[in-house]
């Protein structure tokens, strides 16, 4: 196949953590394989993670979006709704910005990670999420069918929605996706950058001598409640004196150090993260998304704090502890004496994701429908 007949595809995740990037792993790959030339449009963290990720195998172009960031009291909700108005001046910008990329790349599909802005009538355009039905706080519930309207509206305007989760039960986002279904919705199961990966990709990135019985912290997601829960985290396991690993999540740095008892990683490649979590006693961490799918892969023993005020986490972490899979704490309320032997006492997140196989056919009947 000559490389100018190669079908071009560009992947824009959400810069807000890392999830939004970490997710496409598993898609990209698939379209890599089917012989596509790959473009990566994104900036900051995103970007960072999957120029670490690929390297030269695939493309990338400068594509900065809105910066959303979370409060440091109060609801998400509420903080969203206050920047509404630049997150629709945001989508405009974003649809600009767009048709210079697929002039300049040639494009025929756009794969957006929860990026309202792009959907266009030059390309297949795809929008990924896991949260069609978005939770409001309590006292706020009125506030839902507007929410879900305003995201049914943007969605719609895409050729596809594409759901990283099962269709029934047992599933992994709950009422997020499944309460009130829309058009042109697929699921095309849970997504990992460690489903498809061999068992040779795992490697020990620990010094020489570290003991093998050890907890992984995992701090993720946007400032200021990233270092918040960091801060917090790393004072307990000081504390407890049990032996832990922490993974900060700043995948422009690749600090590390290692402590009385523990080692700290500002980042770790996903054959280190692999190790880390396929080997860790319990992991701590907020119950995002992209985290639970990645627990999922190794059906891992979970203690989940959720960012304060934000309603999605909250849900999520509610969800697991109902269906018996993982506890959930406030963040204010951590004790890791009283909690870390409960999480070890739950059943752990369920093995749920699909073979890879399904993801590659996904990949290629949407490029059927561009030939």
């Amino acid at each position: 196949m000559k490389e100018n007949k190669k079908p071009v595809v560009l992947f824009c995740p959400l810069n807000w953590g890392l999830g939004h990037a970490s997710r496409l792993v598993m898609l990209i790959r698939a379209f890599i394989q089917l012989g596509c030339r790959v473009y990566v449009g994104a900036d900051g963290m995103p970007m960072a993670f999957l120029k670490k990720e690929f390297g030269d195998a695939v493309s990338y172009v400068p594509f900065s979006g809105k910066e959303v960031t979370y409060p440091e009291k109060g609801t998400m909700v509420l903080k969203m709704l206050k920047q509404l108005p630049g997150l629709l001046s945001s989508i405009g910008k974003e649809k600009r910005e767009l048709k210079k990329i697929l002039e300049k790349t040639g494009a025929g599909i756009v794969i957006s990670d929860n990026r309202y802005g792009l959907f266009s009538k030059k390309a297949k355009t795809v929008f990924i999420t896991h949260q069609l039905f978005i939770m409001a706080p309590k006292g706020l519930k009125w506030l839902e069918p507007l929410l879900f309207n305003i995201n049914r509206f943007f969605i719609s305007r895409y050729d596809h929605c594409w759901i990283p989760d099962h269709e029934k039960y047992p599933n992994l986002s709950g009422k997020l996706s499944h309460k009130k279904p829309l058009k042109k919705t697929t699921f095309i199961g849970p997504l990992s950058r460690f489903a498809s990966q061999s068992a040779e990709s795992f490697k020990n990135p620990l010094p020489l001598g570290f003991p093998k019985d050890y907890c992984l912290g995992l701090i993720s997601g946007p400032e200021p409640q990233r270092t918040f829960f960091e801060k917090i985290l790393l004072k307990q396991l000081k504390k407890e004196g049990t032996c832990f690993v922490l993974l900060r999540g700043l995948a422009q740095s690749n600090h590390s150090e290692k402590t009385e008892n523990g080692f700290i990683m500002d980042h770790a490649s996903s054959a280190a993260m692999q190790y880390l979590i396929k080997n860790a006693r319990l992991v701590i961490c907020r119950p995002g998304y992209s985290t639970i799918m990645d627990l999922s892969v190794f059906g891992k023993k979970a203690l989940l704090i959720p960012t304060p005020g934000q309603t999605e986490q909250e849900y999520l972490g509610r969800y697991m502890q109902e269906n018996q899979w993982a506890p959930v704490v406030k963040q204010t309320s951590l004790s890791l004496e009283k909690h870390t032997p409960l999480a070890v006492s739950y059943q752990g997140i369920p093995r749920l994701l699909k073979d890879k196989n399904v993801v590659l056919h996904t990949a290629n009947e949407l490029l059927k429908s561009i030939q």
